[in-house]
């Protein structure tokens, strides 16, 4: 049942990337998100950060957004959030298997939008002074569509966790039905 919220809050972080103009790529204040890929494309990508806290589903969400370009990392702790190593796995087995983390990344190249979620690497998390949070993370990605791949690495600083604003919602009771399987827009 967590398979099918966490996948939607991978969706919902690279939806909200395709059609989100805000966004601060040039500002160096606050909260930050870096990234940088290597492989079926190379590039670099940096932005102001929000980290938010589902105490219903025990998911940290970080997202970087500017323009049409985003990054989203789930988080899945034991319980709370905690500093420590997190595995990246595929975002389809990542909340069924605690620590755990996923990222998915989306741009729009010159003809497409293109989509890369990541397959295994590993997210290192922190806390800082002021009980912000930081954290180191290395990745292989795969494309939504089609067999290419990336190398990713990247960085986050400054993030103070608030509660969920928007989509968090808690796993339907035991015994319902479980809710239609989120889909994810067409990507090349």
């Amino acid at each position: 049942m967590r398979a099918v919220f966490g996948r939607r809050a991978l969706v919902t972080a690279l939806g909200l990337a395709a059609g989100c103009t805000a966004g601060d790529a040039g500002g160096l204040g606050g909260p930050r998100l870096e990234v940088r890929w290597t492989g079926a494309d190379t590039a670099a990508f940096g932005a102001r950060a929000t980290a938010e806290w589902c105490d219903s589903l025990k998911l940290l969400e970080i997202r970087a957004m500017a323009g049409d370009t985003g990054v989203g990392l789930a988080l899945y702790p034991r319980g709370g959030i905690e500093p420590g190593t997190y595995p990246i796995r595929r975002p389809e087995v990542a909340d069924t298997t605690p620590p755990a983390a996923a990222i998915a990344l989306r741009w729009f190249s010159q003809a497409a939008v293109r989509g890369f979620r990541g397959d295994s690497g590993e997210l290192s998390l922190r806390r800082v002074a002021g009980g912000a949070l930081s954290g180191r993370f290395s990745a292989t990605a795969h494309a939504v569509s089609g067999g290419e791949r990336l190398s990713l690495t990247g960085s986050f600083d400054g993030l103070h966790a608030r509660p969920a604003a928007r989509g968090c919602a808690a796993p339907p009771p035991p015994g319902s039905a479980p809710p239609p399987p989120a889909s994810a827009p067409d990507v090349d």
